[in-house]
């Protein structure tokens, strides 16, 4: 069944992060029934008064078929801030420049399946965000 949504483990960033440029680390485990339309990761919380200013996508390879591709898209908060990512269908990594996002409270981020995996796989996304403080 399709749109169902992962919850988090934990409401709590995994560290408040020092000056500067630093990454925010999250770890998702897909099973094959993760990666249809509309599912949602939530990955967890990004630190309190940060600017975000990129991602990581690194999957592994989610879809043992070639068409269509499972498609993700990252979202901060209320935000899309990476869509049309189709890395997951070969397990290609990426970095996406974002348009700067500002966020003052914790804020949680997740991966929704935009479209279907034809044939869905189970795997890991890693993500990364590059934040400043």
């Amino acid at each position: 069944m399709a749109g169902e949504t992962t919850a988090v483990a934990s409401v709590d960033p995994p560290f408040e992060g020092a000056a500067g440029l630093f990454l925010v680390p999250f770890t998702l485990a897909y099973s094959t029934t993760q990666n249809e339309t509309n599912d949602v990761m939530n990955a967890g919380y990004l630190p309190a008064n940060v600017t975000v200013h990129g991602v990581i996508y690194a999957p592994t390879d989610m879809d043992t078929n070639v068409s269509p591709a499972v498609v993700h898209k990252v979202t901060i908060g209320s935000t899309d801030v990476a869509t049309g990512l189709t890395g997951a269908q070969t397990g290609t990594k990426s970095f996406q420049p974002i348009t700067p996002v500002t966020i003052t409270a914790k804020t949680l981020v997740s991966v929704t399946s935009t479209t279907a995996a034809a044939t869905a796989a189970a795997g890991t996304l890693y993500l990364s965000f590059l934040c400043q403080k």
